[in-house]
């Protein structure tokens, strides 16, 4: 039986083709200089559908520092509480962060560089680590917050207003760019399916 080259050429095509694509090396992610950002960030929550213990909002804060990459890189603490056990009306936290920024847009103030030292020193003596002085290679990654993390679930009515209130008050102040926000709260509802919020952050090369 006789075959066209039409026809062997339409069967190798797509064999050499995908060849070549497993061949080519994948695109290294572009790197930028960056240094260590330090910061006391005092963080009050209101919410009006859902309400956290004060052990509650650290722990969940936590959790989304974690996801922003900043975790191993954080001290979450209590920050003032107005029940000592059970839901507080005004809880608050106390969120020492060290997050990276490319070097030329490191720019603190002097309140800032007075307590650097001091912040560096609290973050290393409870996490174990050590941030350098020296810049460093970091790369912009995409991370995924939900309103309803199956994995860190506080509440049945879901994160939504904590999420809200993590993008006004925090994530500005660690210079981190929201891509694509789907959250959107109703007062006294909470959110029946789980809600989204994408982040582009900075982390160190690996």
């Amino acid at each position: 039986m006789r075959v066209s080259m039409q026809m062997l050429r339409s069967a190798i095509l797509p064999a050499v083709l995908s060849a070549l694509c497993l061949a080519m090396p994948a695109r290294a992610q572009e790197t930028v200089k960056a240094v260590w950002q330090v910061q006391d960030i005092h963080f009050a929550y209101f919410g009006l559908t859902t309400h956290y213990s004060c052990d509650g909002l650290r722990d969940r804060m936590r959790d989304v520092l974690d996801t922003l990459t900043v975790g191993q890189q954080s001290v979450v603490s209590i920050g003032g509480c107005t029940e000592l056990s059970g839901p507080s009306k005004n809880p608050s936290v106390r969120l020492v962060i060290a997050n990276p920024v490319p070097v030329q847009d490191y720019k603190p103030d002097a309140k800032q560089a007075a307590k650097r030292s001091e912040l560096v020193a609290l973050i290393e003596k409870r996490n174990k680590t050590t941030l350098s002085d020296a810049p460093f290679d970091a790369v912009a990654r995409k991370v995924v917050l939900n309103t309803k993390d199956r994995q860190h679930m506080s509440t049945a009515s879901g994160d939504c207003e904590l999420l809200e209130q993590t993008r006004r008050h925090v994530l500005p102040k660690l210079g981190m760019k929201v891509l694509n926000d789907r959250v959107r709260c109703t007062p006294y509802q909470g959110t029946p399916t789980n809600q989204t919020m994408e982040v582009e952050v900075l982390a160190p090369a690996t």
